[in-house]
């Protein structure tokens, strides 16, 4: 039980890996007072050997802190899944640490580990999330858009969480239903993928999963040229002409990290 997290300190050309028992989910707590505060959270923490880091899966959260670089690598936080609060807290984070560059890792513990070389054990997992329509079009989603051989546009917003993409080109062949020809959602999904059939071109892009996707990317879908947004979904809707009626009102997205930096403290719980 817990919300495992790996959390890594980089100074002086070394690093030393800590495990939060509880940390997981809530990496904003331990970022969001700034260095100091973290540093002071870090040495709260259980001290670990460079080989003991907590395998992905089960991994709830990690960041990497380098002193010597001034860079901060973190991820899995819930509020960085709602793409108005991840646009506005990431501006906080930068005025928080001044003077760093602030990065989410889109690979998750793979991306942390390998940005300070080490190596992780074997973590197998079967690559085929789950394939089903979300609830409704003001529920969080993952979308799907798919140009097929005849030209047809359509859409499948999907459950959320692990990219759909994960499944390769069996995809196109798996989707559940016809899909619909035009969409207009509610809130901007977590994540998604445009996928051309006639010119074999895929463009992703995703908040939440954490399981080396985007690294992973060539080698499903061979043969077809791939493209990594990041977390850009505006490439998502020039790309499907998609309509996404939550896109980006950082006025309210400033009222609502706001409200969390008024709770927000950084976790004695270790």
């Amino acid at each position: 039980m817990g919300n495992g997290a790996n959390f890594v300190i980089v100074e002086n050309q070394d690093w030393q890996l800590y495990y939060s028992h509880w940390g997981g989910c809530r990496m904003l707590d331990a970022l969001i007072g700034g260095p100091e505060l973290a540093l002071r959270y870090a040495a709260s923490l259980r001290r670990c050997k460079k080989t003991d880091w907590c395998d992905p899966s089960w991994a709830d959260g990690g960041a990497v802190i380098d002193l010597d670089r001034r860079r901060v690598l973190f991820v899995r936080e819930p509020l960085m899944v709602e793409m108005n609060e991840r646009r506005a807290l990431m501006d906080t984070l930068a005025m928080v640490w001044p003077d760093y560059e602030i990065c989410w890792a889109y690979d998750g513990t793979e991306e942390l580990a390998g940005y300070v070389g080490a190596q992780l054990r074997p973590d197998p997992w079967d690559r085929q999330p789950t394939l089903k329509l979300a609830r409704g079009r003001n529920h969080m989603c993952h979308l799907i858009s798919v140009v097929d051989a005849d030209g047809q546009l359509r859409f499948w917003p999907l459950w959320w969480h692990l990219s759909k993409a994960w499944h390769g080109p069996a995809l196109l062949d798996k989707l559940p239903g016809p899909g619909i020809r035009r969409i207009k959602l509610g809130k901007i999904p977590e994540g998604g993928a445009h996928i051309d059939v006639r010119r074999k071109t895929l463009g992703a892009w995703q908040t939440a999963d954490t399981m080396g996707f985007f690294h992973a990317l060539p080698e499903l879908w061979p043969g077809w040229q791939t493209e990594v947004w990041e977390d850009r979904f505006e490439e998502h809707v020039k790309g499907a002409r998609a309509r996404f009626l939550g896109a980006c009102d950082l006025v309210r997205s400033t009222h609502a990290e706001s409200a969390y930096l008024s709770r927000s403290v950084v976790p004695s719980a270790r």
